[in-house]
């Protein structure tokens, strides 16, 4: 298409040249008897190229713009096929989500559509009525003086009491239609899900929560939520036994986290006030060095400070159990550790910088320096705390190997000089009764 017309372009530039050419000749040979017919001759020649010219480029646009339409259509064709198959695709997908559903409904909840009240009102209402209207002609009638005593007693004992029978069970209908009633809404209220809270229940239905928890105890007795059960509290209803199964396990962790704190809580209640105060200062502590570890992104560094948690939680658990060495953490508590919340803090404001210069990243390397060797600083303060222990080992394996060489069962009767090669004490520091304790 566009080669036609650079074409016509090219030949109208042509016919330019052309007329400037016999123009020229004329001038020069100063000879003018033909030159119009010349020009003339020139024109109606290109006219004719150029009409030419045109109808081919016409039918070029009319052939492309019948492509494009065909494409176009061929196009428009595609896509609505294809949202034709999205929607056969949509609608197979909600079948198959309603069929789902019904399946759950089925094993879930009872059916219940409250034809039987809805036929138990209308019929005692009815006859009921009926037996009003009766009730009521005879006691007009039983005013005739010759069998009005008969009337009278067929109104007072046949007809009142049958009234009150159709009675009650048009009011046990309109009962029924009720909680059928109540019943739908509190599946509209769970709309899908496993539980709802019995609160949400009583707002759908205008009831108060009292009301609604005797209601759906009914219900689960009649087996209408056919997996339902109460919670321990009655704040919840679960219409799933799997659900209520999870229910169990997370109520069973939380009951055993709930004790560990009571026992903590106990324990920490008979500690000394001094120990109490150094543990619950410690865990304040290591709480804001928690914060400040979230708050750095240097990957290292956190790493270094999740094992700084764990070394001071392990010490301050020692103190819980052991109160007695809590003048040893003096200086731990009065300076070392307020010092590294410090150093914390600013190492926190140095990383949140967006630029690092050369004063930043030295203060940083300090910073992580100083705190490997307060790291080896606590980690050495919590084995001493563990050197009683030690201390009662070593007294404990000396004494015994001193029992087992006075009993010959360290000699070489087993292939070996000494069984436990721990320094054994002198034997006028052992008790007098090691020898029965021994012999028994």
């Amino acid at each position: 298409m566009t080669d036609i017309f650079s074409n016509i372009e090219q030949q109208i530039e042509n016919i330019d040249a052309k007329i400037e050419g016999i123009v020229k000749n004329a001038t020069d040979s100063k000879n003018y008897e033909k030159l119009n017919q010349k020009i003339n001759d020139l024109v109606n020649s290109s006219a004719s190229a150029f009409e030419k010219g045109y109808e081919r480029a016409e039918k070029v646009v009319k052939e492309q713009s019948e492509k494009f339409k065909t494409s176009y259509d061929m196009q428009q064709e595609k896509m609505r096929k294809h949202a034709e198959e999205e929607k056969v695709k949509r609608h197979k997908a909600k079948a198959h989500t309603d069929v789902s559903k019904k399946s759950i409904n089925k094993d879930l909840f009872d059916k219940r559509d409250g034809a039987g009240g809805t036929a138990l009102a209308i019929i005692g209402f009815i006859l009921a009525g009926f037996l009003g209207l009766g009730i009521l002609v005879l006691f007009v009638l039983s005013a005739i003086p010759v069998a009005g005593w008969a009337l009278a007693f067929v109104n007072r004992f046949v007809l009142i009491p049958i009234f009150a029978i159709f009675l009650f069970m048009g009011i046990i209908g309109r009962f029924m239609i009720a909680r059928v009633g109540r019943f739908k809404k509190y599946i509209q209220v769970l709309d899908g899900k496993m539980y709802a809270d019995v609160n949400d229940f009583a707002m759908s239905v205008g009831k108060s929560d009292a009301f609604v928890r005797k209601d759906l105890k009914k219900m689960i007795v009649a087996n209408w939520f056919k997996q339902g059960y109460l919670t321990q509290d009655e704040k919840t209803l679960i219409v799933s036994k799997v659900a209520y199964e999870e229910y169990k396990i997370n109520q069973q962790r939380a009951f055993e986290v709930q004790y560990q704190e009571e026992q903590i809580r106990h324990m920490q209640e008979q500690l000394p006030v001094q120990a109490r105060r150094t543990i619950q200062r410690g865990e304040d502590l290591i709480k804001e060095i928690h914060g400040h570890k979230v708050a750095i992104s240097e990957y290292d560094m956190t790493i270094k400070l999740s094992h700084l948690e764990t070394i001071l939680k392990k010490i301050f658990k020692r103190v819980e159990k052991h109160p007695e060495v809590v003048p040893q953490m003096r200086k731990m508590m009065d300076y070392y550790l307020p010092t590294t919340v410090k150093l914390l803090e600013a190492y926190v404001q140095l990383d949140k910088q967006a630029i690092a210069g050369v004063n930043i990243l030295a203060a940083k390397t300090e910073i992580e320096g100083s705190l490997d060797t307060l790291i080896s600083a606590y980690e050495k303060l919590l084995d001493d705390l563990f050197e009683d222990i030690m201390l009662d080992v070593s007294t404990d394996i000396a004494v015994l190997n001193t029992m087992l060489a006075q009993d010959g069962l360290a000699s070489d009767d087993f292939g070996n000089n000494n069984i436990l090669t721990t320094n054994i004490p002198e034997t006028n520091n052992i008790p007098e009764n090691i020898d029965n304790r021994g012999a028994e």
